[in-house]
């Protein structure tokens, strides 16, 4: 199945914290505006961290790839983040971006239906950011969504991400979309990461263990 293609016609719960693995920006970018157009369609509102480019540059991109970028962003419907503003100068920490998301899907509450976020983790990697902390966090992500009108995606290229940093993302959200589907995750275990902080958070996956999960996910 095409990335992008049926896999996004499936309705996530609104609460939903969803990883996205891919390894092209062609995939990368139907699944976004996928996800996106849906949202708009439906009167949400649509926030995009993008790592490396400028937002300008991002918001071209995203009108290439389908959107109707000057309308929806004249409604207030879309939105793009930069990585660096995203994580926030000092040491990244879990409870203050906690709190941001919590405000921010707060303060559109009374003007969209819902919201649908799209975060490219490459936000993380410069600086790299310690594995247990980005463990950490997308563990705790999945409490930050939960009961709210929110859905997330988060979005790791296989072919930039440590294999480590593939690991904590493998472990954090309930549904992985990989290679076209929208997968149920055997390997989920958010709730026994936060249960024993934070013996959990660390990671010595190489690829080859990477593999053996993706072999996991694709055959589950």
């Amino acid at each position: 199945m095409a990335a992008g293609g049926a896999l996004l016609q499936l309705q996530f719960e609104r609460g939903a914290h969803i990883c996205h693995l891919f390894e092209s920006t062609q995939e990368q970018m139907a699944v976004t505006t996928r996800f996106f157009n849906d949202g708009l369609a439906l009167g949400e509102y649509c926030a995009y961290v993008a790592p490396d480019q400028s937002l300008e540059d991002c918001y071209l991109e995203l009108q290439a790839y389908g959107i109707d970028v000057p309308t929806e962003r004249a409604k207030g419907a879309l939105e793009v983040f930069s990585g660096p503003d995203y994580r926030g100068t000092g040491e990244f920490n879990s409870l203050v971006k906690a709190r941001e998301l919590l405000g921010l899907i707060d303060s559109k509450r009374g003007d969209f239906t819902g919201l649908r976020i799209v975060g490219d983790v490459g936000w993380t990697l410069n600086p790299q950011l310690a594995v247990d902390r980005l463990c950490h966090w997308e563990a705790t992500a999945n409490l930050v969504f939960e009961d709210t009108d929110a859905r997330a995606i988060c979005q790791y290229d296989l072919k930039r991400h440590l294999p480590a940093a593939l690991h904590a993302a493998l472990r954090t959200h309930r549904i992985v979309i990989f290679e076209g589907q929208a997968r149920q995750n055997p390997l989920y275990e958010a709730s026994e990461i936060l249960a024993n902080e934070p013996d959990l958070n660390q990671s010595d996956a190489d690829a080859l263990k990477i593999e053996d999960m993706l072999t996991r996910l694709r055959n589950s």
